[in-house]
């Protein structure tokens, strides 16, 4: 590929890394902060910068391979966007992925917390004190005994 060629698809290759990335860190900032406002940017950046490390680093590879297209320079370049592309659908399905899963692990943290948390403390407070009925005069709760099976004899 001659230079001219070369310089052009990196700068069109590296103009669609830049705005599928700010499409996915925008629309995964906004996705991320209906479940925790606080951390969605933060996660949201993480996952778009990894994102454009990942592609800038595919752009480079093929820009640099010799995927015989044949037939002259506008075929070459155009043959090696549409290999880009069809890459760069894959790195934004997987941060797709990887952003719903995050989505996902938030809302179930949720789930598990907020219950878990109110029954936990219905439970500690249902158990507070002793378990052994108390001295006269001292405050405490009996205990809540099923009858003996002898009682219930015939």
């Amino acid at each position: 590929m001659p230079d001219d060629a070369f310089l052009a698809f990196l700068v069109l290759g590296a103009l669609m890394i830049v705005a599928d990335g700010q499409i996915l860190y925008r629309s995964g900032k906004r996705y991320l902060s209906d479940v925790d406002d606080t951390r969605a940017g933060s996660q949201a950046r993480l996952a778009s910068v990894l994102f454009h490390l990942l592609m800038l680093g595919v752009l480079a590879l093929v820009a640099v391979l010799d995927l015989g297209f044949g037939g002259g320079v506008l075929r070459a370049t155009v043959g090696n966007l549409g290999v880009l592309l069809l890459l760069l659908a894959a790195a934004h399905a997987v941060t797709m992925t990887v952003l719903a899963n995050m989505h996902e692990t938030v809302l179930v943290e949720e789930r598990l917390d907020a219950p878990g948390r109110a029954a936990g403390d219905r439970r500690a407070r249902r158990q507070a004190g002793p378990v052994v009925a108390p001295v006269p005069g001292q405050r405490g709760r009996d205990p809540q005994l099923s009858p003996s099976i002898e009682d219930h004899a015939e």
